[in-house]
């Protein structure tokens, strides 16, 4: 490995360090208690390199809610070759479930909520760069399935959030104000009701 490769190695190594530390800092106390130093400490690194990766807090948090969405794939369900169409609409709601339970993005919204008065430049940053770029991404699902025929034309835009709605019913709002909240037992079957209320409204009979 050259000395590039190697240096590149170790801040990429260090990157990750800091976020991981990072999210478990604004998980645990907030974003208004999580300190950088202490979270520099965490990651086994120097305040200087901390902010060498990122600016600020503001910038910081941002990048933790962005690495979630990332280390979910989900520009992959742009693929349906061999996915009916429920196997599509089901790996989209698997995500987002994957997103909000495994990948803490219930406990991050939470903070973010809690923070839209006093930082609301925070509160923008995480709802465009996070939320609305999975819907995007969910979306190029969705015209992919109706390019292929299995659904009617319609406003993806609008039908990706009917359906993220109606999972949400179940996964984000209980979570947002009871902090115990866990994945639900049954949510594979709560999913398997959304997307059959979905297809009631956009699937193409096939004649």
């Amino acid at each position: 490995m050259g000395l590039e490769n190697y240096r590149r190695t170790i801040s990429e190594t260090k990157h990750a360090a800091i976020l991981n530390a990072a999210r478990e800092n604004f998980l645990k106390g907030g974003y208004s208690r999580a300190a950088m130093a202490e979270i520099a400490r965490d990651a086994d690194v120097s305040t200087a390199t901390l902010y060498k990766h990122f600016a600020s807090k503001e910038a910081l948090f941002t990048a933790v809610v962005e690495a979630v969405y990332d280390n979910m794939n989900a520009p992959a369900l742009g693929n349906i070759e061999g996915a009916t169409a429920r196997d599509v609409l089901t790996k989209i709601c698997n995500v987002y479930a994957a997103q909000q339970f495994e990948g803490q993005m219930n406990g991050m919204l939470r903070i973010v909520i809690a923070e839209v008065p006093s930082s609301p430049e925070l509160a923008r940053a995480v709802f465009e760069r996070g939320v609305t770029t999975r819907y995007k991404q969910f979306q190029q699902a969705l015209d992919a399935l109706v390019q292929r025929g299995d659904l009617k034309p319609h406003d993806t835009a609008t039908g990706v959030r009917l359906l993220g709605g109606m999972v949400k019913e179940f996964i984000v709002w209980p979570a947002l104000f009871i902090k115990e909240f866990q994945r639900p037992n049954d949510i594979d079957s709560k999913i398997e009701s959304c997307i059959d209320a979905y297809f009631k409204m956009y699937e193409r009979i096939q004649k």
